[in-house]
């Protein structure tokens, strides 16, 4: 029964996407501006697909953000619904950077693909550093960025190693960081299956900003090891 249940659910949100990212592309026609398929995708796009999942989402820690700033943005990776929760959840305008297989994805790939996100092709290392200054050039003309630095996930809670890509890239652009924990996503979307869907609640807890000030290249392990035991802490 889950299983027809999932499909039909999974058939309402493709045709929905497929509907937000016609939108999506005439508010940029009409705008010239990406900032405009960010709004569609946070104001309208990802609060339907939680709605047609029936994940309700409680939001936390966020007087931690001044709408005023921008920041690198990092988050647990565990499940599908990652994206929308932190879409319809997080408060300000941001670009994703994603791995580069994810602009395949049917629906998903799309309305990313129409939003700005900067793919990351992480088997090659020259287009992966280019992508890396794109994003940095987003930053340094002030806009906030979202990267999971684990790189990917593999149906778990626990969390992976993380990768170095995403502190480089707040010391090169100066910026500040924002860790968010993810619960409980991948009791509702998880990983391993699209065919079982299932209701439930979720949060989305928002840390305290971890400063990048006088940060160097010698410095990179331990603000990525502080910004780990953050998203722990946040997660438990």
């Amino acid at each position: 029964m889950i299983k027809i249940s999932s499909l039909l659910k999974l058939i309402i949100m493709g045709v929905w996407t497929l509907l937000i990212i016609n939108f999506a592309f005439l508010a940029i026609l009409v705008t010239f501006n990406s900032k405009s398929a960010i709004w569609v995708a946070h104001h309208i796009w990802t609060p339907f697909l939680l709605f047609v999942l029936g994940a309700k989402m409680k939001v936390t820690g966020l007087e931690n953000i001044d709408p005023k700033k921008n920041y690198i943005i990092l988050a647990n990776h565990t499940s599908n619904l990652d994206i929308p929760m932190l879409t319809a959840g997080l408060p300000i305008a941001f670009y994703y950077v994603a791995k580069k297989e994810m602009q395949k994805i049917p629906f998903l790939g799309w309305i990313m693909t129409a939003a700005g996100i900067i793919f990351i092709d992480r088997g090659n290392k020259k287009k992966a550093i280019q992508s890396l200054r794109k994003a940095g050039s987003k930053i340094k003309k002030g806009k906030s960025v979202m990267i999971f630095p684990e790189g990917t996930f593999d149906g778990s809670v626990r969390l992976l190693p993380f990768k170095k890509g995403a502190f480089h890239l707040a010391m090169h652009a100066d910026s500040d960081i924002l860790p968010v924990g993810i619960v409980d996503a991948e009791n509702v979307w998880p990983e391993n299956t699209s065919l079982e869907l299932r209701s439930g609640n979720v949060e989305l807890r928002i840390g305290k900003v971890i400063s990048t000030k006088n940060l160097t290249k010698e410095g990179i392990d331990a603000i990525s090891l502080e910004t780990r035991r953050s998203i722990e802490t946040l997660l438990n």
